[in-house]
């Protein structure tokens, strides 16, 4: 894969620190109007770790895995290895307290033991965008705080022990929210509806190289094509096709910004049947040739 994707692992983070980190195992920041030009715009990016990411004011459109969304103040977002994100356009106050977490240290916190609950919350195939009440927000910036002052340039002798504490207690409680937040609207059929959305979602990141045929996705969904259809236009206001067309040229864009790709290894990695047909389809929804593309960027 190319540069066209960026990609952030948790010692890329830890680079931009003005001062050192004492904990390795984990990396917190904040990111707002003064030092935005970390808030790349259509550029899309992925992360190598779990994170959370609490949205502490203004507001940004992004699309997380190809969904679009609005995300607002007291949001959070819970961040899966390599989910992909792009930002389209964010407000002049837009700001994010964030923290990505090594998945030792979550061994070493023993959520996989302690918690069942806890694991379904970190381990969901699809992203978590959850809206938090005053009091969780209140809670976990201190607990953010606590572990952002544990972990640069500490000399407390017990300071990972204390990450560990804040983190641990954090993460209990944010999944003690989210579970009494799904409980209580587990019987609407609103929530299934976006429970299926995000469903048929995962499938397309996961089989759009091999499958582009809706009744495929239907039928690993256990629903009708018609219902699968139904459910995507009202919730997204685009068909299945549309989506799994966007997922194939999102990729297609992706592997013909690496010198080393052809566009007939792009046709091979995209199980097109010969290059006029992939270049049909590719200016159909990029509105460009393959080729134009490649000069183009």
């Amino acid at each position: 894969m190319s540069d066209y994707i960026q990609l952030y692992s948790i010692n890329n983070i830890l680079r931009t620190y003005k001062e050192e980190a004492t904990d390795r195992r984990l990396a917190i920041f904040d990111v707002g109007p003064d030092n935005n030009y970390y808030f790349v715009k259509r550029k899309p990016y992925k992360f190598t770790s779990l994170g959370l990411i609490l949205i502490t004011a203004g507001t940004c459109e992004i699309t997380v895995n190809l969904e679009p969304t609005l995300i607002k103040r007291d949001d959070i977002i819970v961040v899966l290895p390599g989910q992909l994100f792009e930002i389209i356009e964010h407000s002049a106050d837009f700001a994010v307290q964030a923290i990505f977490i090594d998945s030792d240290l979550i061994i070493e916190a023993g959520f996989h033991v302690k918690s069942n609950n806890l694991v379904e919350f970190l381990s969901s195939k699809y992203p978590k965008i959850i809206s938090l009440d005053k009091k969780i927000v209140r809670d976990m910036r201190y607990n953010l705080n606590k572990i952002s002052k544990y972990t640069i340039k500490n000399e407390n002798i017990f300071a990972k022990d204390l990450v560990l504490h804040h983190f641990s207690v954090m993460m209990y409680e944010m999944g003690n929210y989210y579970n009494q937040a799904v409980t209580a609207k587990s019987t609407t059929k609103e929530v299934r509806k976006e429970e299926l959305a995000k469903q048929f979602l995962y499938l397309v990141s996961t089989h759009f190289r091999r499958q582009r045929n809706v009744q495929f996705y239907a039928d690993e969904m256990f629903i009708s094509r018609k219902h699968l259809t139904k459910i995507i236009v009202e919730v997204f206001n685009k068909s299945p096709k549309q989506i799994i067309a966007e997922a194939i040229v999102l990729e297609a864009k992706v592997l013909l910004k690496n010198p080393k790709n052809s566009v007939s290894d792009v046709v091979t990695e995209l199980n097109f049947i010969d290059t006029s047909v992939f270049s049909k389809f590719f200016k159909n929804y990029a509105g460009v040739s393959p080729r134009t593309f490649i000069a183009s960027n």
